[in-house]
């Protein structure tokens, strides 16, 4: 949802989300990860819709289910489209239950907060705000409930998915009236044992009088690094009230991955750890790849730590074996920096008129070699980029990922398509002229080749899809063309 200043255009966030519908899982009902024709399933993620509940897009049916919500209210009961049993769309939970086919349905949901306490600042730019030494990013994805916007000095609860810095990506923000629970969930940095002391953000949390439960030996700083919940009874703002404080803990415990068996089991989240090429974490979920594996949106070799993605497959003692890994930023463009406008925070590509990238505080830059890139004002006209992103108003993709790269003449464009002409297509205002493009070179998903025909038979507005071309001049020759989910 989208307000002016911090907190975006609703109308705006809705109208992208049944863009890039076309791109995702929607609100659809997903095969089984296993093939199997039943067994236990398990979701962790974002309640997509009601109906009974979607999560990640996934329709589990939820009649008679036990609902558990972080406050320690407990009720079961059937959600459906005028009963929501206390959940709301953007909340974040962990859904378990069974599949039969490609029927869902839901034993329990319980739904987790990011962090719920004190606002203590909002920025400038309205895209982030600090609660209770947390800070948050809002984008156009973000719901308020009751379109209520907060201010500081309000109490929020905040459920989203925690980045590997620490920073939570908000999904849902309500505000608290009354019944609030000082409350966080992030990476321990700075633990001090002999002090009872550890950080998460800017908040220093003491635990000398806390219930510690299943927790390593806290000898030393041998907690850092751990995601851990903290939950306490008095939050104290620190020197700089804006950002700073402490939280005299009551429980301190490990956030554990609330399954380790399922037959079918989605996560989706950031990564936060990559052990090798197609081993990695998806928050505390450790999921690993197989040769069958099918990747969506991306590659294997994009796997890497702050990268959005959902993983399926099957769970065993704790280890998710994926079947499809999906990336969530869906737009990927590669070329070369045409102009830059540092004012304006954004920069255009050569051969893509009409696309603007916006940057802000949340795009991570990457160098090229051992070069030091942390912003705008490292890149130069003419250098070879590539970005991830989500669209943005217009055809302006808002880049979560800035990466140089050695220079060439090659340029990609990935986004959902606007509009369908065989032989072209529109993507991000882009008139896309694939008459030169040879009829072995239009692919299907996981890459097998279709031709021509059988493409503009499959591709309708909002199909996710991908075209690569060269450089020469101000005009892209392009060379191949393929969908992607």
């Amino acid at each position: 949802m989208r307000r002016p200043s911090i907190i975006f255009n609703i109308l705006g966030a809705v109208g992208l989300v049944g863009l890039l519908g076309g791109c995702g899982s929607g609100g659809a009902p997903s095969g089984p990860a296993t093939g199997s024709a039943s067994g236990s399933a398990a979701s962790s993620g974002t309640i997509t819709g009601f109906g009974s509940v979607f999560v990640n897009g996934k329709k589990f049916e939820a009649n008679g289910v036990e609902v558990r919500r972080d406050d320690g209210t407990t009720n079961r009961c059937d959600i459906s489209p005028a009963n929501h049993c206390g959940l709301k769309q953007g909340m974040t939970v962990f859904v378990s239950g069974s599949f039969n086919g490609n029927e869902h349905t839901a034993d329990s949901v319980q739904q987790k907060d990011a962090v719920e306490g004190l606002v203590q600042s909002i920025a400038v730019d309205g895209l982030s705000l600090v609660v209770m030494g947390q800070t948050v990013l809002v984008d156009n994805t973000t719901i308020f409930d009751n379109n209520v916007t907060p201010v500081v000095g309000d109490n929020v609860e905040v459920n989203g998915h925690i980045r590997p810095n620490g920073v939570i990506q908000a999904t849902f923000i309500e505000k608290k009236i009354a019944g609030v629970t000082p409350e966080v969930r992030g990476f321990v940095k700075n633990h001090n044992d002999g002090a009872k002391t550890f950080q998460i953000g800017n908040l220093t949390v003491n635990y000398a009088t806390a219930i510690i439960n299943d927790m390593p030996n806290p000898s030393g700083n041998v907690w850092d690094g751990l995601l851990v919940e903290a939950k306490g009874t008095q939050f104290t703002p620190g020197p700089n009230v804006q950002t700073e404080g402490t939280l005299i803990a009551t429980k301190v415990e490990p956030e554990n991955q609330a399954a380790q068996q399922a037959d079918e089991f989605e996560v989706e989240g950031f990564v936060t750890r990559v052990d090798g090429l197609g081993d990695f974490f998806i928050g505390s979920t450790h999921v690993q790849t197989t040769a069958n594996t099918e990747f969506r949106g991306g590659t294997i070799d994009e796997i890497v730590v702050g990268v959005k993605l959902s993983a399926e497959g099957r769970l065993a003692n704790g280890i998710l074996t994926a079947k499809h890994v999906k990336f969530h930023e869906s737009v990927r463009l590669e070329g070369n920096v045409d102009t830059i406008d540092l004012v304006a925070k954004t920069f255009t590509i050569s051969g893509l008129p009409g696309v603007t990238v916006d940057v802000n505080s949340q795009t991570e830059f990457k160098a090229n070699g051992g070069n030091a890139i942390v912003g705008l004002n490292d890149l130069l006209v003419g250098e070879h980029v590539r970005v991830r992103g989500r669209v943005g108003s217009g055809n302006s993709v808002i880049a979560t990922r800035v990466e140089q790269r050695s220079g060439d003449v090659d340029v990609d464009l990935q986004g959902p398509v606007q509009i369908v002409s065989n032989p072209n297509l529109t993507i991000l205002g882009v008139a896309v002229d694939m008459l030169g493009i040879s009829n072995d070179n239009f692919e299907g998903l996981n890459g097998q080749l279709i031709g021509r025909a059988a493409f503009f038979n499959i591709v309708t507005v909002g199909t996710l899809v991908k075209v690569k071309g060269r450089l020469n001049g101000l005009i892209v020759t392009w060379r191949e063309v393929e969908l992607e989910d």
